[in-house]
């Protein structure tokens, strides 16, 4: 059984950014997209007079490469802020903004002249969240960044502002309030510093949906999102911590996890949905990751040996879906450039596993991130070495890769209490805790088991079994009761669960279940599954059955059975609580359990869906033709017509049983197990795949404007000023126009340098069109 392959748009080598301190370090890696630091300090160390050397050397070297440029503005000389600078970052730097706008102003449209059709991005702002960068005002930031996308979209409109770019954690609130202070309203590109070292790559991916939310939030989930910066300046390394000294330059990250690194921060900023992602320092001491051999400048490390390599098996390739299993494996579905579909693979730190891949699924190359070739093998060991496969053949679909391992492992003892002292005597490895135990002597005793009668004479009596073995982590457990509690006009009350310590804690929220009343006896459970994230439980830890109602209440409650069992590590394919998916499609094929989020990596989408959707019930999407099964009330097994019709992790219904049932696991191509006891019988019966039902996690705002109006132009020159609130585009189009200008004050004009296309007015601007025939004219609010 195979997905139906879903795709997002192919990956370009633009994606993939460097920063470099010295140009003459510079080696072509495969990247596509420079990011420039020379800052306002260095071009303009006296008002008005610019030295352009550096710059001009990025650029000439950027056209060579066929690279786009990223300029950084900001950080003035001490002239623009009244002689003072203030920065514990070095003589480059000056968190103090401009005193001046029309200083401000000349800076950025010197910039933008000289570059015109050279540099088309430009980043407003470096990490405004840090005093050491900027110590100004959120209005001053605002109005910074709105007059220089005014001065660079008169100077040519095709140039793209991104945000001021906020870092780590501590900016997402301050990414927020930028927006919805007006900041949205002058920026093309959203730009942020996904920074969280020391921690691993992945963190990265909780980190851009922090970003993401405030984002959407604020009405700009539409735009794009760019990491302009990362590196690690301190990490962890077999458990210990290096270079918590910043100016400590002598630490350098292990090749090994170097290169694990770059490859991880790559992918999941691909994964997150950056269009852009620049690693910080090629050849800069700070960041902890070498690309080059800083002692020997500028002889390319074996780590910027991999980056080349990343880039080459990347770009092209098309996203599926990202997952991250039960057992920590992080599985990247992809369609490389030349139409082959494969699967990036790896663990977190320091951690391994062992993978068996499809019998489907011929791999014709297997690569790890340090270039080393692993034989082809239907079992494989994935570790924090990004592993690479791509398969034979264009499938155009993917087979689920997950382990077939079936493990049912009993975690109590004597669960079904056949070891008895005596029959007037607690069961062996019980603590009744003052319960009043006794054999259940009613002939609807389930057979072949012993059935005890618990009568409690106060509340919160209990029986209790500390575990035979700790509950390990990744892997889903089943909890379960058979029993009998009558209806009675003084109605028992019982729960059952897992808890720890004096006081009961419970271990995890769903390891918890009601016992309602049932006049017979029947089986009730629950599963659960024990995330690495979870707390880790203390030594005692117990399964218990809790008398809940009021002292003097002694209905009795009658138990033939208990368990608590392993119920196998699964893989990823076997949707769990904490499933977290990252998509650049809506989706339409797959199975998703109750809480499950899927992430939307599309800007489109998310201005439309919002940032994602949470599963509110769980289910699997598509449709069986054909298919009837058959399952007996009380058994796991459902047996079906067609040979491997269903998979692990579908979620369905059989004839007219209301439950829906989870695939659990394949025993034979027509047998598998169900994730509950089946509650009816029912005999070749239809089954059908139950639909999943998502909620979005955040709704995006859908701001109402104006409809576009069109103009008439009365006389030649034709003046239009926006007196809207709001920013709006002008269209030009048609007839005979020999000049367009553009003004912010009514009096002063500049020459656009178009004859026709889209002139982007702010609330109060001008444009004035000179014509021999009347243009058509259209304006458009943004």
């Amino acid at each position: 059984m195979v997905n139906s392959l879903q795709v997002g748009s192919p990956i370009d080598r633009r994606f993939f950014g460097i920063q470099i301190q010295e140009l003459s370090n510079m080696r072509p890696l495969g990247f596509g997209t420079l990011r420039v630091g020379t800052t306002w300090r260095q071009l303009e160390a006296q008002k008005g007079r610019f030295d352009f050397r550096e710059v001009d050397a990025y650029v000439a070297f950027a056209e060579q490469e066929k690279l786009d440029v990223i300029m950084q503005l900001g950080q003035p000389p001490n002239w623009a802020t009244g002689g003072i600078s203030s920065s514990p970052y070095g003589d480059l730097f000056n968190s103090i903004p401009p005193h001046n706008i029309q200083d401000w102003r000349n800076y950025v449209a010197a910039l933008g002249q000289r570059y015109k059709g050279k540099i088309r991005y430009y980043e407003v702002w470096n990490e405004p969240n840090l005093s050491g960068f900027y110590s100004g005002t959120l209005a001053k930031l605002v109005e910074l960044t709105m007059e220089a996308y005014k001065v660079l979209k008169a100077i040519d409109p095709q140039i793209q502002v991104i945000s001021p770019t906020y870092t780590t954690e501590d900016g997402v609130a301050g990414m927020g309030d930028f927006l919805r202070a007006g900041g949205k309203d002058w920026i093309d590109i959203v730009g942020i510093h996904l920074y969280s070292y020391p921690k691993p790559p992945e963190a990265m991916l909780d980190l851009a949906r922090k970003y993401r939310q405030v984002i959407t939030q604020a009405g700009a989930g539409a735009l794009p999102v760019w990491n302009t910066e990362s590196s690690w300046n301190s990490f962890y390394y077999k458990g210990v911590l290096y270079g918590s000294d910043e100016n400590d330059y002598s630490v350098q990250m292990p090749d090994d996890l170097a290169i694990s690194y770059i490859h991880r921060m790559f992918l999941c900023n691909w994964i997150a949905g950056m269009e852009r992602a620049v690693f910080y320092g090629m050849d800069q001491p700070w960041s902890r990751i070498r690309l080059l051999d800083l002692n020997r400048l500028p002889n390319v490390a074996v780590t910027g040996q991999s980056y080349q390599r990343m880039v080459e098996w990347l770009t092209g390739a098309a996203m599926h879906q990202y997952t991250f299993s039960t057992q920590g494996i992080h599985t990247l579905s992809l369609t490389y450039a030349d139409g082959r579909s494969g699967y990036i693979l790896w663990m977190d730190d320091d951690r391994t596993a062992q993978l068996s891949l499809p019998p489907e699924l011929a791999m014709s190359q297997m690569q790890t991130a340090d270039g080393k070739q692993v034989p082809a093998a239907q079992t494989i060991t994935v570790t924090s070495m990004p592993l690479y496969l791509k398969s034979y053949d264009d499938h155009r679909a993917l087979p689920e890769i997950f382990p077939q391992s079936k493990t049912r492992t009993e975690l109590l003892y004597n669960g079904d209490f056949s070891l008895r002292i005596s029959d007037t005597s607690f069961p062996v490895g019980w603590d009744t805790g003052g319960l009043s135990i006794s054999k259940y002597m009613g002939a609807d005793a389930p057979p072949n088991q012993t059935t005890l009668t618990l009568t409690p004479s106060v509340q919160f009596q209990q029986m209790v079994q500390r575990l035979r073995k700790p509950l390990a982590k990744g892997n889903l457990y089943t909890m379960s009761i058979t029993y009998k509690l009558p209806t009675a006009p003084a109605a028992g009350k019982w729960t059952m669960g897992l808890d720890v310590g004096a006081m009961g804690t419970p271990l995890h929220d769903q390891a918890f279940l009601e016992m309602p009343v049932q006049d017979t006896f029947q089986t009730r459970e629950v599963t659960f599954y024990y995330a690495p994230e979870d707390p880790d439980p203390s030594p005692d830890l117990r399964l218990s059955i809790v008398n809940m109602a009021p002292t003097g209440t002694k209905q009795p409650l009658y138990i033939s059975r208990i368990s608590l069992t392993q119920v196998s590590d699964r893989g990823h394919v076997l949707p769990h609580t904490t499933n977290i998916l990252y998509s650049p499609v809506l989706p339409t094929s797959g199975s998703y359990s109750k809480h499950d989020q899927i992430y939307f990596t599309d800007a489109n989408l998310i201005a439309t869906e919002g940032l994602g959707w949470v599963c509110l019930s769980s289910g699997t999407f598509g449709a069986l033709s054909g298919v009837t099964g058959s399952l007996t009330n009380g058994s796991y097994v459902l047996t079906v017509n067609k040979a491997n019709s269903l998979r692990v992790g579908d979620y369905v219904k059989i004839g007219n049983d209301s439950q829906i049932y989870l695939i659990a696991y394949q025993e034979s191509p027509t047998r598998y197990e169900l994730g509950s006891t089946a509650r009816t019988t029912q005999q070749n019966q239809p089954v059908s795949y139950v639909p999943p039902v998502f909620l979005p996690l955040a709704k995006p705002v859908q701001p109402v404007l104006p409809a576009p109006a069109a103009l008439t132009a009365t006389r030649s020159p034709f003046v239009y000023k926006n007196a809207q609130a709001s920013p709006v585009d002008v269209l030009v189009a048609k007839g005979a126009v020999s000049l367009i200008e553009w003004s912010r004050n009514g009096s002063t004009w500049y020459d656009t340098g178009q004859t026709s296309g889209i002139i982007s007015l702010s609330a109060g601007d001008s444009v004035r069109i000179t014509y021999s025939s009347a243009p058509r004219l259209t304006v458009v609010p943004r």
